[in-house]
C-alpha cells in the first residue's frame, strides 16, 4: 500500500552523498546557519565556530533571521502577484525552527479541496543529507513535493532535477546558497543554465551576503569560516545583479534584505545586510530551453 512519505522522492544519481553520509565530525553550512536563525539542530562543534564567527561578526543571526523572513515573503509574493504554482527550492536548507516549511505556505494556497490533488510542485534541494532527511520527514504528508540530494553546481545531476517539472512557470529560489559557493565562474555558469532553463514568466528569488557595508569585518569572517573548512564569498550589489541578467524585477527591486520588511526597515548600527531581489522572464525573452540543452 503507498503512503503519503512514498511520494516524496528522494532521486540520488550515482555521484550524489547518501542520508548515511551525515557528519558530526565538521561544521556544516546548514547547520550553522540554522543555529544563527534560533534553530536546534546545531553539533557542538557548529556552536563553537557560531561563536567565533560572531565574535567578527555580530550581525549573523539577525541577518538569518532577516532572510528566514524574506524567504516567506518572497514566496507570498510569487504566489499573489503570479500563476506560478511550481517552485524549484535549491540549497533549501534546514527547516525553520518556527515550524513554517516553504512547502506548507505553498500547499496550503494552492491547495483545490479535500480529497483532491495539489496544483502545485515543491522540489527541494541540497548537497547536505542531513537537510534531505528533514525535508522528507516534514514533507511527509503532502504528495506535491520532492526531495533531491545532490550538488546544484553539478549540472547533470540538476538536469535530471529539472525533468521533474511541466513546462509551466518555476520559481527558483536561491536563499542564502550563493555565497557558500566560492567559485564565481560556477555560480555564473549556473544562473546562465537557469535562466535558460526557464520558461517565460518564471520567477528567479536571490537572497545573497554582501561585504559592501562592513566589508573589514567581514572579511575577518571569510577567514574564520575558511580556517573551519567552509569557502564563503560574500558579493557586491554589482555581482548579485549580474544573476538576474534578463528579467524584469518586482518592486522594490533588488534591495538589501532587511528593506523587504517593514518592521526591520532601519538596519542596526554596526550591522551589515545582504541584498535580495525577485525577478520574473520576460514573456520576449528567449523561451525556456529542454533540459537537453543542458
Amino acid at each position: 500500500m503507498t503512503t503519503a512519505a512514498d511520494n516524496i522522492r528522494e532521486r540520488r544519481p550515482e555521484n550524489a552523498m547518501h542520508i548515511h553520509d551525515i557528519s558530526m565530525q565538521a561544521p556544516t553550512s546548514a547547520r550553522l546557519y540554522d543555529h544563527f536563525a534560533g534553530g536546534c539542530e546545531a553539533y557542538a562543534i557548529d556552536r563553537d565556530l557560531a561563536a567565533r564567527a560572531t565574535a567578527v561578526a555580530p550581525w549573523l543571526s539577525w541577518s538569518a533571521h532577516t532572510a528566514r523572513e524574506y524567504a516567506h515573503t518572497a514566496v507570498s509574493r510569487i504566489l499573489d502577484d503570479t500563476d506560478i504554482r511550481q517552485f524549484l527550492d535549491l540549497g533549501c536548507g534546514l527547516p525553520a525552527a518556527d515550524g513554517r516549511p516553504l512547502v506548507e505556505l505553498v500547499s496550503k494556497t494552492t491547495q483545490t479541496g479535500p480529497g483532491r490533488s495539489p496544483q502545485y510542485r515543491y522540489v527541494a534541494v541540497d548537497h547536505d543529507p542531513m537537510v534531505i532527511a528533514h525535508v522528507k520527514c516534514w514533507a511527509a504528508e503532502t504528495s506535491g513535493d520532492a526531495a533531491v540530494l545532490l550538488d546544484i553546481t553539478n549540472a547533470n545531476a540538476l538536469l535530471d532535477t529539472l525533468q521533474m517539472f511541466d513546462g509551466r512557470p518555476v520559481a527558483v529560489l536561491l536563499h542564502q546558497v550563493l555565497e557558500w559557493i566560492p567559485d564565481d565562474k560556477a555560480v555564473a555558469s549556473l544562473l546562465a543554465k537557469i535562466r535558460e532553463w526557464l520558461p517565460a514568466g518564471s520567477a528567479l528569488s536571490i537572497v545573497h551576503a554582501t561585504a559592501d557595508a562592513q566589508p573589514e569585518q567581514t572579511a575577518q569572517l571569510v577567514a574564520t569560516l575558511a580556517a573551519a573548512g567552509l569557502g564563503f564569498r560574500p558579493r557586491s550589489r554589482e555581482e548579485i545583479a549580474d544573476l538576474f541578467d534578463g528579467f524584469t524585477h518586482l518592486a522594490p527591486g533588488l534591495s538589501e534584505t532587511h528593506s523587504w520588511h517593514s518592521r526591520r526597515a532601519t538596519l542596526p548600527k554596526g550591522y551589515s545586510s545582504g541584498y535580495a531581489g525577485i525577478a520574473i522572464k520576460p514573456a520576449d525573452g528567449p523561451a525556456g530551453c529542454s533540459v537537453d540543452a543542458l
